[in-house]
């Protein structure tokens, strides 16, 4: 194995449905820690049991203090000086408890949360690490949930159930055997009947979290899925945009939604239950021990009333510790519920795993490059009827350049992949040197080869980074200079040295998410750099030139030659230019080689590849041949400085804060409260009931104080009068206790339907806003796909927590205060002044201290974990990439680092709020302490009789004692805060690519729609453009063109010339910096974005395809249902219904994560049929086509040239021969127009047209 231990090793054996067989999920996160943390753990427990422990021996302090007060009251105590020096001794042990509880409570919760941090991150490692273990075919099925919500959502409620929550449960339990323990100590017989509670308490605490597990569980498994749609729409917003699906989108993600909040709602009952019978049963309890009691009292058995307060308020604290759990215990359920999704990821095993290191794994010390396929048969996992190879036998040559070709779909691409070892054959074997894959070191097996894929992917961070990512071994630890000699030359080998030095910051500009402000060209060459940066010896070129120029194209082609000499390459290509020179070129079709040999011999058989030959002829002539060396430079020298970061001074990055960043509002939690009351009118009817409840239940606290002064009274009575007093003060403890019965029981289901209405509102909200903004918003690094998800999933569930439980127990705590301050000032002002604010308004300030200081840290570690999950995110949705550079160990490390940052910031944070948070759950102590002090001076000068001393004291004890509970919930305030803020912040980032939307909803008149005759006009007027992160450097100077009405116009030049930006300044996803670009000669940022969107289709270059049905990816956004036969003409138009019908389900069939298990060109034709179906007016193809084989390219393009007739097409393309029939054909360079007319008129020319037909003329390859 490796030298780290596997995720999966480090947990408990589990049997074959992935469930423990001793375990829970709760348990098993320990063995997540390490020895630090269980040193840790060991001291917070021991503090938890100590400071549980204080509280019982409290009683024994009470009941002393009880007695000391009733032999006042009867008159037979000490003389006043005796009686206030029995007072200073109890004052004096009220302050040894309030010390021993304040630094013992500080060091043991600091402990907790310390270890909690360590154990939760070692188990997000370790979740990542399992996902990086994974074979492909688990990322294809798709099912493994969003990686932003668990290591975020699923992390955070981990963290709370092993960390305060934890010890709170600990500290509870410790209470309650303590407690018993000194009840049955001082008085066993009453102890006994007063437990008879303990059983009914328990019963109905296992009973509903048995119930409520699984639920939990549904439910977390289901906002999973629903992460993982959000999250896979948000990486390719654009797509979304443009075919309007962003309301289908919002739909499909509320359905996730929907179900969870039906399985939510039954957890209503299971709360109203739990909390209204818990809350019953204690009150219920302190009925009977008084009544009880007092017959023993009465009958001797019980010598002081001192023993019976003891007894009474021991097994109060007793119950009330399992009531007080309740929290403790939802929250480790919930934790319980996180943790099995993680495991679920975690527990299942790899068949390919590319970290192990297993001893009969082989590790040649020379790689050769001799590769072969014997027999090969193949089909993918999800699809095991559709073979995919069909007994492939090929042989690829040391040293020797190889190429596939032939139609898409016929298995070229699956080649690569099990070259890889992404999948297993089903049948054959594939050799290397000699030796079966299977038997090799997966690690090594990757670094030997490097694999430039047909759909690059690029990671945040700078241009260095991201080449460097291509070093292997030793290379990795070579000193910085040295790493960037071998970066730097390349990107020369790969022609994108010029472009980046044109970059704001050279090497070290940062490309933010799937480095999407450069165009496809410039990350094509960029993925070419990192793939030869450490000089492979097996070089695997998937339509490795596919988005190039031809200029460019051919300087990559000759870098590769140059690279690839006495090395192993083996090229797979549409663009037979770029295979001509190979070595031996194989011809597949149907998953087998149907025809190999040379580029002249495979002419000479004039069969399937000799038709592709001539389907890609641009027909130039002989006479052109010298033109190429003629014209390179002049060419070349254009493209230096033409891509998207034209030459501008380097410059180090803004100081200000990019106001699309993640932001705040900085509005208070009260003011935050009130909005978010404001605007749930339809949910007042369920606030107005549970106010009511709260206020009823809270009141009930006062209710308690007089209870208890007027029991101690009736101590001092005799005979019937004392029993009938005896009768009726119990009999109202039992009152109290139905009042509580019923109003928790409206709690328990009002606040959870609330939760359930208010996460499902505030996650569909926040997705609804996220893509109804610009482009902008989610060019922004702040903004990656991941960190969006992990937002939508973690915020509402903060906020949904302070608007329903939390709000009530803010309702309840400022109830029993204020009731309680009132009584006590009342029955006696200067006490009860006293003890309100010298006592409850300490706990209160140090409480606020720890909210403001709380909030600080929350809204620091939210954006670290935000980006730490955005990278953990990013890694395992370009799994492939990863597996290809063997970045595995390294992206641990990194987001090892990320973690182990927030740690620290954590613990030093820690160190101070818990300073006043520990002062707060201690002071009760120092409360009582003042109490009993100034209260028995007050008694003993006569000047307060016993009963009002009893009514204050008590009444003070349990307003501290709401307070200091209220104070544990800090964190959850904090975080309700810091959340609340970002969502209202979010609502205030309003899009700027508008118009009018109910003035004028057509850009082009009813006859001129999409129904009618006539095709849209264009024009560009003077138009400049420069991305909003690079406002410095223009990508389009000064463009000026029209577009007839039904014209097939196509744009073509070097990669990063500004094409693609005017297809999306045609969409609309920016609007220009200056100019004018009209439509019908109306200015298209007047109308609407969402009808201008629907009168046109889109078909990209990296063309997404999503989880769902192939059908369902076709209609994606159409604002109409779409017929089977619809479906299926699109499909036939797009050469995609034959590959389609051949599926298992045909339209039906899922298409897993990302599409993946199409080869790229089925992916293409689905998008091409996509765009087909919409039948709208204007076509805008960017790259359509380059990812089909020559075949498919020209049925395809011939069912696009069908589709232009009536309609104006607008074209994107490298690959000249699609476009050379276009009606104009603009020449870009520079971001300007630099030539303009048909492939005729631009040949005869000869400018930068014609050089780049030569470059891509077969007969002068």
């Amino acid at each position: 194995m490796t030298s780290e231990t596997s995720a999966r090793d480090r947990s408990p054996s589990i049997n074959k449905n992935g469930e423990d067989e001793g375990n829970n999920s709760f348990l098993r996160v320990f063995h997540y820690t390490d020895r630090l943390s269980k040193g840790l753990y060991l001291i917070s427990f021991v503090g938890a049991v100590i400071t549980g422990a204080s509280l019982p021996l409290m009683t024994l302090i009470f009941g002393e203090s009880a007695k000391t007060f009733s032999d006042q009251l009867s008159g037979n105590g000490e003389s006043a000086s005796g009686f206030e020096s029995q007072v200073k001794t109890l004052v004096l042990y009220f302050v040894y408890l309030f010390v021993g509880r304040f630094a013992i409570g500080y060091l043991s919760t600091l402990c907790v949360c310390i270890a909690a941090a360590r154990t939760t991150n070692a188990l997000r490692k370790a979740f990542l690490e399992s996902l990086l273990r994974k074979e492909i075919a688990h990322f294809d099925a798709g099912d493994n949930g969003s990686p932003a919500t668990q290591v975020t959502t699923n992390g955070h409620r981990i963290n709370q159930g092993i960390a305060e929550k934890l010890y709170a449960l600990v500290s509870g339990m410790s209470l309650f055997f303590s407690a018993y323990v000194v009840a049955l100590a001082v008085n066993w017989k009453l102890a006994l009947i007063t437990m008879s509670i303990i059983p009914a308490v328990v019963v109905v605490m296992a009973t509903t979290i048995k119930v409520d597990a699984p639920i939990e569980a549904r439910i977390v498994s289901i906002y999973s899925r629903a992460a993982t749609v959000a999250q896979d729409a948000l990486a390719s917003i654009k797509t979304i945009r443009a075919f309007g699906a962003g309301a289908e989108l919002v739909r499909t993600y509320d359905k996730f939604l929907q179900e969870a909040h039906e399985e939510g709602k039954k957890k209503s009952i299971i709360f109203a239950v739990l909390f209204s019978h818990n809350y019953f049963l204690v009150f219920a309890g302190t009925a009977l021990a008084f009544w009880q009691g007092f017959r023993f009292y009465q009958s001797g058995e019980i010598p002081d009333v001192g023993t019976v307060f003891t007894v009474v308020l021991s097994v109060t604290l007793g119950a009330t510790s399992v009531m007080s759990v309740l929290g403790p215990v939802t929250a480790i359920t919930a934790a319980s519920s996180a943790a099995a999704e993680l495991f679920c990821v975690i527990d299942k095993p790899s068949t390919i795993d590319p970290l192990a290191v297993n001893p009969g794994d082989l590790r040649p010390e020379v790689c050769r490059g001799d590769i072969e396929f014997r027999n090969v048969r193949f089909a993918y996992p999800s699809r095991p009827g559709a073979e995919v190879l069909r007994g492939l036998d090929l042989v690829i040559p040391a040293g020797k350049t190889t190429a596939l070709v032939g139609p898409s779909g016929s298995g070229k691409s699956t080649v690569v992949g099990l070259l890889e070892r992404w999948y297993e054959p089903s049948s054959g074997q594939v050799l290397l040197d000699g030796h079966d894959v299977s038997n090799l070191q997966v690690k090594w097996l990757r670094s030997s080869i490097r694999l430039v894929q047909q759909e690059p992917t690029l990671f945040t961070g700078t241009v260095f980074e991201n080449v460097a990512n291509g070093l292997v071994g030793d290379q990795r630890s070579l000193p910085p200079h040295d790493q960037r000699c071998l970066v730097v030359d390349a990107c020369k080998a790969a022609d994108a040295d010029d472009f980046i030095q044109r970059l704001p910051l050279g090497y070290d500009t940062q490309l933010g998410e799937a480095a999407g402000m450069l165009s496809g060209g410039q990350r094509q060459r960029l993925s070419i750099a990192r793939s030869i940066v450490s000089n492979p010896q097996v070089l695997l070129c998937d339509e490795a030139t596919s988005a190039l120029d031809p200029m460019a194209e051919r300087a990559v082609q000759g870098a590769l030659s140059r690279v690839s000499t006495g090395k192993t390459t083996l090229v797979i290509a549409h663009k037979l230019a770029t295979v001509a020179k190979a070595d031996n070129i194989a011809v597949m079709a149907s998953g087998r080689v149907v025809e190999q040999g040379t580029h002249c011999e495979l002419l000479e058989k004039d069969g399937l590849y000799a038709a592709m030959v001539r389907a890609q002829d641009l027909g130039t002539t002989g006479d052109d041949a010298g033109f190429t060396t003629e014209l390179k430079w002049t060419v070349d020298t254009h493209t230096t400085t033409n891509s998207d970061s034209p030459v501008v001074e380097p410059s180090g990055p803004s100081k200000d804060p990019d106001p699309l960043s993640a932001g705040t509002m900085n509005f208070s939690l009260v003011r935050c409260i009130f909005i978010m009351l404001q605007e749930n009118r339809s949910l007042y009817g369920w606030y107005a009931l549970i106010t009511v409840a709260y206020v009823v239940t809270g009141g009930t606290y006062p209710a308690q104080a007089i209870l208890f002064s007027r029991i101690l009274e009736v101590f001092t009575l005799e005979g019937a009068e004392a029993q009938d007093r005896a009768n009726f003060y119990s009999l109202m403890f039992f009152v109290v206790a139905l009042v509580n019965l019923v109003g928790y029981f409206i709690i328990g289901i009002a606040t959870n339907t609330i939760g359930q209405a208010l996460t499902h509102r505030y996650r569909r909200e926040m997705l609804e806003q996220m893509v109804s903004l610009d482009q902008d918003f989610f060019d922004c690094p702040d903004n990656s796909s991941g960190a969006l998800t992990a937002r939508l999933s973690s915020v509402p569930s903060a906020v949904q927590e302070l608007m329903s439980a939390n709000l009530g127990l803010v309702v309840t705590v400022i109830v029993n205060v204020l009731s309680t301050s009132i009584l006590g000032i009342a029955t006696g002002w200067k006490l009860g002044l006293v003890m309100v604010f010298a006592g409850m308004g300490v706990i209160l300030g140090a409480g606020f201290l720890r909210v403001r200081l709380d909030m600080k840290l929350e809204a620091a570690t939210e954006q670290q974990f935000s980006k730490s999950a955005s990278y953990a995110a990013e890694a395992v949705g370009a799994i492939r990439t990863v597996s290809i550079l063997t970045l595995e160990d390294h992206i641990l490390h990194e987001y090892g680092a990320m973690l182990d940052g927030i740690v620290a910031q954590v613990v030093r944070s820690l160190a101070i709020t818990l300073i006043p948070y520990s002062f707060s759950q201690s002071a009760d102590f120092l409360v009582m302490a003042l109490g009993f002090w100034y209260g028995g001076r007050l008694v003993a000068s006569g000047e307060y009789t016993v009963t009002q001393f009893f009514t204050i004291f008590v009444a003070a004890v349990f307003g501290g004692q709401a307070a200091a509970v209220l104070l544990t919930y800090t964190s959850s305030f904090t975080r309700a805060s810091t959340s609340a803020n970002y969502m209202l912040w979010l609502r205030t980032v309003k899009s700027k690519i508008r118009g009018a939307e109910t003035d004028q909803p057509d850009t082009w008149n009813d006859k001129d729609g999409p129904s009618g005759k006539t095709a849209p006009q264009l024009g560009f007027k003077h138009v400049e453009f420069a991305y909003r992160q690079r406002p410095a450097s223009k990508v389009l100077r000064g463009v000026s063109l029209d577009i007839k009405n039904g014209a097939f116009v196509a744009f073509v030049g070097p990669s990063g010339c500004g094409k693609s930006t005017i297809i999306s300044l045609l969409e609309r996803f920016y609007d220009p910096t200056s100019g004018l670009i009209t439509l019908n000669s109306r200015d298209i940022s007047s109308s609407s974005p969402t009808i201008h969107r629907r009168q046109m289709s889109l078909v990209q270059q990296e063309a997404p395809v999503y989880m769902g049905t192939v059908r369902h990816n076709i209609t994606l956004g159409l604002d109409r249902e779409a017929t089977d036969e619809e479906v299926r003409e699109a499909c036939q138009q797009a050469n995609a219904w034959e590959f389609v019908a051949s599926l298992p389900e045909g339209l039906n069939t899922a298409c897993g994560a990302k599409g993946m298990q199409f080869s790229g060109g089925q992916r293409q034709r689905i998008a091409v049929a996509r765009a087909l179906i919409r039948k709208t007016r204007l076509l805008l193809l960017d790259e359509a086509t380059s990812a089909l084989d020559t075949q498919g390219e020209r049925i395809v393009q011939a069912a696009l040239d069908r589709a232009s007739a009536g309609r104006t097409t607008i074209a994107v393309a490298h690959r000249l021969s699609t476009i050379r029939h276009a009606d104009v054909i603009f020449v870009v360079v520079g971001g300007r127009i630099v030539e303009a007319g048909t492939h005729e008129e631009l040949q005869r020319q000869k400018g930068h047209y014609h050089a780049m037909c030569i470059a891509q003329a077969l007969d002068q390859a």
